[in-house]
């Protein structure tokens, strides 16, 4: 074991107590190694992620091979990673598999994809982009199937991957909670009202977008799947028809 990876495990202050306590449960389940994967960087070293609460990095375990491993910082106002584990089970598979969970820490699949604001700016057609978006908005609509509410997938470029097979994954459920408050209405806004890559696709002026936000307004107090494919049915009138001009 490397001495950078016992600053993952203990992060951001080293704690000896700290550090052998989770060595021994994550060695009881496996764990052999910290691996340098991700787009951040904590200490020069790479990780998967670092919010005000925990640190994702990878790791490979014995049986499960290279996976994704959440901790709880050491200056974590939270005292338990419990509830944000129970609502990834819940959510999977949109969210990724869990395989392991302690106040301390959770094992998850490691979600090889590429993030959505990343994938868009290498400038798809219409054709994919309309089909990629609906796909997302799927995605939230199995969240609110499931009643969990993620709570920022506003911010869709951080939080939603998209795999080889262009499957859409969430992750990060740490501000999230259970119970419906529309993760639908949350996507639509970020992807449809005010991504400019729409504008070129969809015909949504006024009139057309006000007929999809009254969807939208009876899809909240109801959570239907009936509204949702007509929402789904709206959207693609608008934006996947040959009439329009902007398949890609």
């Amino acid at each position: 074991m490397y001495q950078w990876c016992y600053g993952l495990l203990s992060f951001p202050a080293l704690k000896p107590e700290v550090l052998s306590r989770r060595l021994v449960k994550l060695r009881g389940l496996g764990f052999e190694r910290c691996v340098g994967l991700g787009d951040y960087k904590v200490g020069g070293l790479r990780v998967l992620g670092r919010g005000h609460s925990s640190i994702v990095f990878a790791a490979e375990f014995k049986d499960l091979g290279v996976v994704a491993v959440k901790m709880l910082r050491t200056d974590s106002k939270r005292d338990s990673l419990l509830q944000e584990c129970e609502l990834i089970r819940r959510a999977y598979p949109v969210a990724p598999e869990v395989y392991s969970c302690d106040d301390e820490f959770i094992v998850m699949e490691l979600v090889r994809g590429v993030k959505l604001g990343d994938l868009v700016k290498k400038t798809i057609g219409c054709g994919t982009l309309i089909p990629l978006y609906i796909k997302v908005l799927a995605a939230s609509r199995y969240l609110d199937m499931r009643e969990v509410t993620h709570k920022e997938l506003n911010v869709l470029k951080k939080h939603v991957l998209v795999e080889e097979t262009l499957k859409v994954r969430v992750v990060d459920f740490e501000s999230g909670f259970m119970g419906f408050t529309c993760n639908v209405c949350r996507v639509f806004s970020a992807l449809f009202m005010k991504d400019v890559h729409v504008k070129t696709c969809c015909d949504l002026g006024s009139p057309p977008m006000q007929a999809l936000l009254e969807i939208l307004r009876e899809y909240k107090k109801t959570n239907s799947s009936h509204l949702f494919m007509e929402l789904i049915k709206a959207i693609s009138s608008k934006c996947l028809s040959s009439s329009c001009g902007c398949v890609g």
